[in-house]
């Protein structure tokens, strides 16, 4: 290989390493503009943000990959779930008015995370220094989402969360479920 061509490779190999060196620094969604999103968009969320410090209901809903949204019914039924980025409010209602407008089922025996199954129950701290308790949340649909403030798709897809929930926020109860964060840095990446 000649000299002038390794010199080529190389720069461009440290250009690379370079960026994603700044942009491993920053959740994606702060540094590309979202169609009709802000990077500030995140400090306008006004539904529940619920904190799984131990990470033990992601262990109880066999959560992978993230984002993952699941809508459970008003009997506590796992009637959706969505692995990967609802990445437009059109994208986000559609999902929920197809789930909702399916025929309601008979739970599967057991409880699992699973499609069809009762949702697990749990108990979780919340960012305005509350609890949210699901089965206490029986008689009205709820979207669960979780995700983290370092996960790229997840900060994407929060301001679509938002917008479905201020749509939909009278007929499905919003929760998203930030997985082993600290309060302060959740805080944070929302503005407070």
């Amino acid at each position: 290989m000649s000299t002038k061509r390794t010199v080529q490779l190389t720069a461009l190999v440290v250009v690379i390493v370079v960026a994603i060196m700044v942009l491993s620094q920053y959740p994606l969604g702060s540094v590309l503009s979202l169609p009709g999103c802000t990077p500030s968009s995140a400090t306008g969320i006004t539904f529940i943000i619920a904190l799984d410090r131990d990470q033990a209901v992601k262990a109880a809903y066999n959560i992978g990959p993230i984002p993952a949204t699941l809508l459970i019914d008003r009997e506590g039924v796992v009637r959706g779930r969505k692995v990967g980025a609802l990445l437009s409010k059109d994208a986000m209602t559609g999902w929920l008015d197809d789930v909702t407008s399916g025929p309601a089922t008979t739970p599967l025996p057991g409880v699992a995370p699973e499609i069809g199954h009762m949702a697990p129950d749990f108990t979780l701290p919340t960012l305005d220094g509350g609890t949210v308790t699901l089965s206490q949340l029986r008689q009205q649909w709820v979207l669960l989402s979780f995700w983290t403030t370092r996960c790229t798709w997840c900060v994407r897809q929060m301001p679509y969360l938002q917008a479905a929930f201020e749509e939909r926020g009278d007929e499905i109860q919003f929760i998203a479920i930030n997985l082993g964060e600290s309060e302060a840095r959740v805080r944070g990446f929302l503005g407070g």
